[in-house]
Formats: structure tokens, C-alpha cells, sequence
């Protein structure tokens, strides 16, 4: 109804201004012509030059009149128009919201009886009478358990990720972050037999949230490691770069991501293999997570990748009000990579 009513006052607005200014006009041209009469019976006067003056004078109100009715027009147009878009799409806005909130909320309840079950579970392990085929199904019950806990740790962090008032920002060492997201995926990188390899600066203080830097993290390098082959190499960089910026960098020899699959990883939900991720664990909500946490650190993540030949994410985090980096990356990557970049640097908000 909101949205039915400014239209209609729009219309009127429109009418209104296009009579006020067919009122000016007439008043001017008026004027203009009663002037070209009175000039005209002047004893000195010719017919040709008051032609011309008329003539030159009434194209000069027409132009005048044209813009000012174009400049009005559009204008109008444009804050109308930005106003029916913010009340037509509040509503979505608001459903939306509350469909984050309320899964957010769902998450939390489901943590106290996941946890329940598990520690259940890892006990009845322990009994020295389980049979074989019992002690697999528990083992098993225990790994999907597990990817349910990261699923809820994914669905909260999106949650939290349209509140960002509830978020509290420091100067925070990037570099412990990554050691501790490091201890957490050893297992599964020696699994695998990777070669992980660690580079980093003494100037890696980063302006963040250091429970927001470990998701960003922890779903970077997972991804990496899982997407990688067996005897494969990541490597794991953290260097000033720029002024007042830390650069953290994966890169990996994995299977790299295809270019009609790049540019939609950030959707929440997508999966570039709708097989592999799902027996690899993932809910499709990893690479969501780690833009919408970037962006509330006002940082910049970009993705580039080649099939076949792996993919490197470098993610720019404002860096800690102690220091000013000063030089820049240098890459060397085939052009025939694809890349995708997204800049939320030039959102100035911080928080102290």
C-alpha cells in the first residue's frame, strides 16, 4: 500500500512540476513577445532585428525550460525511486534476517545434545567388550557427528555475520591465528601427506576479531587440504603488504576450480562437486562465511585459480594500529588462471 501511494504522489509531483514550469514558460514567452511588439512599434525599429531577438530569446527559454525540466524530472525520478526500492525490499530484507536469526538460534540449541551424544559415544568406545563391526558404526557415528559440529559452527557464524555490532575488534596476531588453525588440521594434512610449508613476517598484527580470523582461516586451509591430491603442496603466507595492510595467502597444487564455477563459490550453498564436497564434509556454506567475515573486516579477497594446476585465495586485513606495511607482493602465475576478486576495503568502519 506504502508502495502504491508514493507512486501516485510521484505521478502528482511529476504533473505538478511539468505545469509549473508550462506556467513559467507561457509567462516568459509572454513576455518575450509583448517585448518584441513594443520594440517593433519603436519609429527606429526593423523587422529583421526584432525577428532575430525574438527568435534567439525564445530558443534561450526553451533551452533553459528543457533543462530545468529534465534536471527536475530526474531527480524526482531518482529519490523516488530509491525510496519505493528501500520500502518495496524491506520486507526481504526483514524475512531474511529472521530466517538467519532464527537459524542461528536453532544452531545453539542443537549444540547441548550433539555434545551429549558425542561424549556418549567416544565413552562407549572406550569399553574394552565392543565388537568390531559396533566400534565401526561408533566411529562412524563420531565423524558425522563432527561435520554436523562444523556445520553448526558455520550456520552461527553466517548468523553472526548480520549482526556485526555483536562483534568486537583488536589488534590481533594473524600469524598465532593461522598456528592454531595449523595444530587443529595437522591430522588431516598428514592423512594426506602434504607438504605444508609456513612463511611468515614479524609484522602480521591484523585489526580483527580473532574468533572471526580463525573460521576465515580454519576454512581456507581446510579447503585447501581436502582439495589437494595425496603427496601434494600448500603453502601458507603472511606478509605486510601495502600501506595498513596484512596479506594471508593459501596457495595449493590441488585440482583448481573451473571458470564457470568461480564466480558463483561465494553463494552460499553452491558446490563446485556436488559429490565430492558432500563426502568430504562440506555444507556449502565455508566460502560464504569467510566473504561475509572479510567484509566486516573491511578486507579484500581474491580467488585465482587454474584446473589442473591449484588455486591461491590472498585475503587483505586492515593491519594493526601498531605498524604501516610498506611493500608489496610479487606473484608469478600463468595467465591463463582465472580470478575473481572482492574488494570490501572501501567500507571505512572499524571498530576499537
Amino acid at each position: 500500500m506504502s508502495v502504491v501511494a508514493l507512486q501516485i504522489g510521484f505521478a502528482c509531483i511529476i504533473f505538478l512540476i511539468l505545469a509549473a514550469i508550462a506556467g513559467t514558460l507561457y509567462r516568459d514567452v509572454s513576455v518575450a513577445v509583448t517585448e518584441g511588439i513594443s520594440k517593433a512599434l519603436a519609429p527606429d525599429a526593423t523587422p529583421i532585428s526584432i525577428g532575430d531577438a525574438i527568435t534567439a530569446q525564445l530558443s534561450s527559454l526553451r533551452s533553459r525550460t528543457v533543462a530545468i525540466a529534465a534536471f527536475a524530472i530526474i531527480g524526482i525520478t531518482l529519490i523516488f525511486g530509491y525510496v519505493i526500492a528501500r520500502i518495496a525490499l524491506q520486507p526481504t530484507r526483514d524475512a531474511l534476517e529472521s530466517q538467519k536469526r532464527f537459524i542461528g538460534n536453532i544452531a545453539h540449541e542443537l549444540r547441548t545434545p550433539l555434545s551429549i551424544i558425542k561424549t556418549n559415544t567416544e565413552v562407549a568406545l572406550m569399553s574394552v567388550d565392543i565388537t568390531t563391526e559396533s566400534r565401526k558404526t561408533f566411529e562412524s557415528t563420531v565423524e558425522e557427528l563432527d561435520r554436523i559440529s562444523e556445520i553448526i559452527n558455520n550456520l552461527l557464524s553466517l548468523s553472526a555475520s548480520i549482526r556485526p555490532e555483536r562483534i568486537e575488534f583488536s589488534d590481533v596476531d594473524l600469524g598465532n591465528v593461522i598456528q592454531r588453525v595449523m595444530g587443529k588440521l595437522t591430522g588431516l594434512a598428514q592423512q594426506k601427506q602434504l607438504e605444508l610449508t609456513e612463511r611468515m613476517s614479524e609484522r602480521r598484527s591484523v585489526h580483527g576479531n580473532p574468533a572471526a580470523l580463525e573460521q576465515i582461516a580454519m576454512n581456507i586451509v581446510k579447503n585447501a587440504i581436502v582439495y589437494t591430491s595425496r603427496g601434494g603442496r600448500i603453502l601458507i603466507t603472511v606478509e605486510p603488504v601495502y600501506p595498513d595492510y596484512i596479506e594471508f595467502t593459501v596457495q595449493d597444487s590441488g585440482t583448481g576450480i573451473a571458470r564457470k564455477n568461480l564466480f558463483r563459490i561465494f553463494e552460499p550453498y553452491y558446490r563446485v562437486d556436488i559429490s565430492r564436497t558432500r563426502g568430504n564434509g562440506g555444507s556449502g556454506l565455508g566460502l560464504a562465511i569467510v566473504s561475509e567475515l572479510v567484509k566486516l573486516h573491511n578486507g579484500k579477497i581474491t580467488v585465482r585459480s587454474a584446473e589442473g594446476r591449484g588455486t591461491t585465495v590472498t585475503i587483505l586485513f586492515p593491519a594493526g594500529k601498531q605498524f604501516v606495511g610498506i611493500r608489496d607482493s610479487v606473484r608469478d602465475e600463468n595467465d591463463t588462471a582465472s580470478e575473481i576478486a572482492v574488494d570490501y576495503s572501501h567500507n571505512v568502519r572499524r571498530k576499537a
